[in-house]
């Protein structure tokens, strides 16, 4: 049954609400879905753009970094850094890098972004855009002078040191023309200044370093009844000269020695000896290599010219002894003539039998060895290096602008054996470059005021100073900067010829007013000494106004060299790096250049 007319049922239909508030809130919640996927979206793309500029910024500059190599070359770095940056993203972006007409670089990056709930509103992706612009900002002129340990334990880190030094160099260089330049100081426990350079070195033995190893040595003895004079060390079985040098023949007893009598006469080498004079004896292959000792104190740690009327201001040629040619190894035999290695050191017939530490000392320390015409066997090798100039490394690059005379020198250096660590050498030598004194004078003057500069060390190594042990045990230390750690000592336990009893003391080779004090038989001692030395260098460098950055690559957190090299660098520490692996040491020498070139982000 049908009730009600029509026009009453269709008034009835309009006053009914119900389904427009269905179909109201079906509207409106399609509405707050957009609007909460659009808020995620948003969230979504702000994380990715932040992402985006970050790699962006940090592609600006590497770019800018790189300047001075070609554009190809900088868009391939620049790029590499965005991709690694942006990771499994990387392929969906599009990314340039262009140089800017007034200076800089500009890294623009695009990429789109699928969005999710926010389609409900727009099916169309997104596009996130960045842009970066670095440049450099220095304010040449800068003098910078890298310091780089290449000592053995490197061996397995070279190609890192040498690719971190070269894009320092490469970007420093790249700043501005011809008013940056660059220096590099190679070390181990000695530093080559090049062969060129021999107007700095002591070569009329005034130093008292200078040969202070063989000077005076005890030799050898001879009963005096062989000479037809009765107590009288003359005739054809004392000689006076022998391979060109003085013998002087000591009739005993003599206080020094212990047991000495009156029928035995005792040789002994010539009270002077220069260390320059007996490369004028070797032959080509056994030539001065370049590399000095260390000053003795308080030259070691100043920058005072190198001067004649001042001897121990002048640099001692490294002139590293043969072992005798007994020695175990590692060692350094090099003289091949028997007559001077393997018997004694006068080769004189009827000598009393010898005790083998006393011959391996003995004949370590003849002078006699280094007559003329001698035949040697040397070898260059890094690693197994023999001859006068064993571990000298390649020679110190004095301050330029010329990019491949730096690189090439990087390049070539290389980790060398023997010795042990020396970074107050290294450090003092590159102050000696970057200063504006002699012995190098490429560096501008301190404090001109109508020619201002920044100068800057950056002082490298892979660990502690350290004087190495050597297998003739009374030497007590391979031969290095430093010389013999018994130069600076009491000998031990080396005896005369059998027949003396008790044992006779050699004693030391330096007059107390020049010994390294606190050197004694042990390699802490020497070691603490270097450290000791590099402190007050560090003070002295800073007090100039010249800055220190440090890298400490591999080392114990808080033990020695870390505690040295902070206290080294500039403003307390902050100059300081901490490498643990090859990609930090990379990172620490672009962290060095950025802080000296003053790269920033000007957009």
């Amino acid at each position: 049954m049908v009730t009600g007319s029509f026009s009453t049922t269709r008034d009835a239909f309009l006053r009914d609400r119900r389904g427009n508030v269905a179909m109201m809130w079906g509207l409106m919640g399609t509405v707050l879905v957009g609007m909460l996927g659009l808020t995620v979206d948003f969230t979504r793309a702000q994380a990715l753009r932040a992402q985006m500029q970050d790699a962006a910024d940090g592609a600006a500059l590497v770019a800018e970094r790189s300047s001075n190599r070609p554009m190809a070359e900088r868009e391939a770095a620049a790029r590499a850094f965005f991709d690694a940056e942006m990771g499994d993203l990387a392929p969906g972006a599009t990314f340039s890098v262009n140089e800017m007409g007034d200076g800089g670089h500009l890294a623009t990056a695009r990429m789109p972004m699928d969005i999710t709930l926010a389609s409900i509103i727009s099916r169309q992706p997104w596009t996130i855009e960045v842009r970066a612009e670095a440049e450099a900002q220095a304010s040449p002129p800068i003098e910078v002078v890298m310091a780089l340990d290449n000592t053995g334990s490197m061996s397995n880190d070279m190609d890192t040191l040498r690719e971190g030094a070269e894009d320092l160099a490469d970007f420093l260089l790249s700043l501005d023309g011809d008013t940056v330049h660059v220096g590099l100081v190679p070390f181990v426990a000695q530093v080559n200044i090049g062969t060129a350079n021999s107007n700095w070195v002591d070569t009329t033995g005034v130093n008292p370093y200078n040969g202070a190893m063989l000077e005076g040595r005890y030799l050898g003895r001879r009963n005096n009844s062989t000479n037809s004079s009765s107590g009288v060390c003359t005739g054809a079985n004392y000689p006076t000269t022998y391979g060109g040098f003085p013998v002087r023949w000591i009739k005993g007893p003599i206080a020094s020695i212990s047991g000495s009598t009156s029928s035995i006469c005792y040789a002994f080498s010539p009270q002077d000896v220069n260390m320059w004079s007996l490369y004028a004896n070797l032959p080509g292959s056994a030539q001065w290599g370049g590399c000095v000792e260390m000053r003795p104190p308080p030259f070691d740690v100043n920058d005072t010219a190198p001067s004649v009327g001042t001897p121990a201001s002048m640099f001692v040629p490294f002139f590293s002894l043969d072992d005798g040619g007994d020695v175990g190894s590692p060692a350094n035999n090099w003289i091949t003539s028997s007559t001077h290695d393997t018997t004694n050191p006068l080769n004189l017939s009827g000598s009393p039998t010898w005790t083998s530490n006393t011959a391996n000392i003995v004949r370590t320390l003849s002078v006699y060895k280094y007559r003329a015409g001698v035949a040697v066997s040397t070898s260059t090798s890094n690693t197994a290096g023999r001859g006068p100039n064993r571990g000298c490394p390649t020679p110190i690059v004095p301050l330029t602008t010329n990019r491949n005379t730096v690189v090439n020198a990087i390049r070539s250096m290389v980790h060398w054996n023997g010795g042990g660590t020396n970074q107050a050498e290294g450090l003092g030598w590159a102050w000696r470059v970057i200063s504006p004194t002699p012995p190098f004078t490429e560096g501008r003057a301190y404090n001109d005021p109508n020619d201002p500069v920044r100068k800057v060390i950056v002082l490298f190594t892979d660990g502690d100073n350290t004087s190495l042990d050597n297998n003739n045990a009374s030497l007590r230390s391979d031969y290095a900067g430093l010389g013999y750690r018994s130069l600076f000592s009491t000998w031990q336990s080396a005896q005369v010829p059998s027949g003396s009893s008790p044992p006779f003391t050699w004693g030391p080779g330096i007059a107390p007013a020049w010994q390294r004090a606190g050197i004694t038989n042990t390699a802490s001692t020497a070691a603490n000494y270097i450290n000791a030395r590099q402190r007050l260098l560090c003070d002295a460098i800073k007090s100039q106004g010249i800055e220190i950055y440090a890298i400490g690559f591999d080392i114990t957190a808080g033990g020695t060299a870390e505690d040295l090299l902070q206290d080294c660098a500039t403003q307390d520490g902050a100059h300081y790096y901490s490498a643990d692996n090859q990609q930090e040491l990379l990172a620490a020498f672009d962290a060095i250049g950025t802080g000296i070139g003053q790269l920033r982000l000007t957009n």
